[in-house]
């Protein structure tokens, strides 16, 4: 699905941010796909084509990008052609958000240790030695829950809270790295029919999971209707079928397949190097 057709980037030579960074591109008009990636190197502008894209449609954002005073002034020269209108619940994601949540999870899980009762254990969600059976809690908490204490109830309470965490042991913040926090984070996020703006989603993961987001983020843009704008270096996300990638490092820059990309032959030239070391063993 594509929500938001072509963007217009103004384009006027003035030396501050963004009319700077966005005049070096020479790039007058972005035609969008399902999935429409900004590639570049580090500091070539690539959240600053979503930060303008997400002020200019009013896509909501948790922590702000590169902003000064002449950036709303920039971003209201702009313009946009929508095919259908933005659908409600729409996202800008940066990575800061993911590594956020991932610190607010392992904050909520230890304040919540720290609070329970010692004779509870979490993994099965039951007292210990607290003379209550299995079949008299359930009794208790489908018919008079009165009779359970406050140390119970809140236990209890917290247990629907956390159940993510302590379903299995391996999976909570204590067991899991923050790649695995942070794929669980949009496995759990991604919603159909809606349009995500993501700045560098890989950060943090290892290539299993890097490709583990490249295959949800397919499986929604191309089967779910979901729209992707995403501003990333990642082979992962690069390769993606049917990605629209536009090399902010060329000048002027324009769309280009993911093998002609720079750091996709850095990778090539690293790997065909050690290509013994692969093959033939």
């Amino acid at each position: 699905m594509v929500y938001i057709e072509n963007f217009q980037p103004y384009q006027e030579d003035r030396a501050v941010y963004p009319y700077r960074t966005v005049y070096s591109w020479d790039l007058p008009n972005v035609d969008f796909a399902p999935i429409t990636i900004f590639y570049g190197s580090n500091g070539c502008g690539k959240s600053t084509m979503l930060n303008i894209i997400a002020d200019k449609i009013r896509i909501k954002h948790k922590t702000l990008g590169n902003f000064n005073e002449y950036f709303k002034t920039y971003v209201a020269k702009c313009t946009y052609t929508a095919r259908h209108a933005v659908p409600h619940g729409s996202a800008f994601i940066r990575s800061e958000d993911i590594m956020e949540g991932i610190v607010a999870n392992r904050r909520e899980y230890q304040r919540t240790r720290e609070r329970l009762p010692h004779d509870m254990k979490l993994r099965n969600c039951m007292p210990i030695d607290s003379g209550v059976d299995d079949g008299e809690l359930f009794d208790m908490m489908l018919n008079d829950p009165d009779r359970m204490s406050d140390d119970v109830r809140f236990f209890l309470s917290r247990c629907s809270a956390l159940s993510s965490f302590h379903i299995h042991e391996e999976l909570t913040p204590d067991f899991a790295s923050n790649g695995e926090v942070a794929i669980r984070y949009f496995r759990e996020m991604i919603e159909p029919d809606t349009l995500y703006l993501l700045d560098e989603p890989e950060n943090s993961m290892a290539p299993k999971f890097q490709q583990e987001l490249a295959e949800l983020i397919m499986s929604n843009a191309y089967m779910l209707d979901c729209q992707f704008i995403i501003a990333s270096h990642s082979p992962f996300m690069l390769s993606m079928d049917g990605a629209r990638i536009y090399d902010l490092d060329a000048r002027p820059a324009c769309q280009k397949p993911w093998y002609e990309l720079e750091n996709m032959k850095t990778y090539f030239r690293l790997f065909d190097a050690h290509r013994h070391n692969f093959i033939g063993r």
